[in-house]
């Protein structure tokens, strides 16, 4: 059984509520994560046997979808939402994927220094304060090996005055204000991060990957 880690910040849910959260996977059928995924891929070349970290993996669409094409590789999950890892957990054992699953915050990875050749994040960063994005990076930085990998998908600075606006609006919600006023790639510079390549995936979606 996962139990929340406790924050010093209010904790929500993927949907907000978490009697929700249940119904999460509900818009892939559409092909919303698919499509994503090809777009990503168009720019991320990944080998296979790295040792691959997903923070904020949610229902673990990402890491099956790496478990599929990166056989070899292995593969950790991390959230901090209870009930979001319980249906990764069962969506893996249904996939016959092994991956190790684990609960804790971003900004505390329960991971000694220099473990992974890959930290992958997506859509999580925006949900954390300022200062917490902050701390998340340094600790992905800190677990990273040595010329490491990140790939970070999450809301950008938007080119549409239109996707400008719901993302304020978002920000009622959210912590979406640092992404819309173009301030992750300096947090991930500030990091340690070198070597950023930055792609526009579509909408408000970016792309950073960087290297330590």
């Amino acid at each position: 059984m996962f139990h929340r880690p406790k924050t010093a910040y209010k904790f929500k849910p993927p949907l907000f509520f978490d009697f929700l959260t249940p119904f999460y996977d509900l818009g892939n059928p559409f092909g919303l994560r698919k499509a994503l995924h090809r777009r990503v891929f168009k720019h991320v070349k990944l080998s296979d046997r790295l040792k691959i970290l997903d923070v904020g993996c949610g229902t673990g669409d990402d890491l099956l979808y790496l478990a599929a094409h990166y056989p070899k590789s292995k593969l950790y999950g991390l959230d901090a939402d209870t009930s979001i890892l319980q249906i990764a957990r069962k969506k893996s054992q249904k996939a016959g994927a092994a991956i190790h699953f684990k609960i804790s915050l971003a900004e505390k990875l329960p991971f000694s220094g220099n473990s992974f050749d890959l930290v992958w994040s997506s859509l999580m960063l925006h949900h954390l304060p300022t200062k917490y994005k902050k701390r998340a990076l340094k600790e992905i930085y800190r677990v990273l090996k040595p010329r490491g990998r990140l790939i970070l998908i999450d809301f950008v600075k938007p080119k549409n005055p239109v996707f400008t606006t719901l993302v304020k609006l978002q920000n009622l919600l959210e912590h979406t204000s640092d992404n819309y006023q173009g301030k992750i790639p300096i947090f991930v510079r500030q990091a340690g991060f070198k070597q950023l390549n930055r792609k526009h995936l579509g909408l408000n979606v970016g792309l950073i990957q960087a290297e330590k």
